[in-house]
């Protein structure tokens, strides 16, 4: 039980700066699933880490 709670937290605490960008937007945007892609450094986002040791992202915030 302590273990996933500090996973939670530390998931959490990585990925804070994506999480207080979808606060601030959770009204004015919504999520959007695009074609799979190479992640942008430059952009806040959640990414998945292939079996290739690629990293890449397949959803996209904009703004409605």
């Amino acid at each position: 039980m302590i273990l996933v709670a500090l996973m939670a937290g530390v998931i959490a605490f990585d990925n804070k700066e994506f999480f207080d960008t979808v606060a601030e937007q959770i009204h004015t945007h919504d999520w959007h699933q695009i074609h799979c892609r190479q992640v942008d450094p430059e952009l806040p986002a959640l990414t998945v880490k292939t079996f290739s040791g690629k990293e890449i992202v397949c959803n996209k915030l904009i703004k409605d």
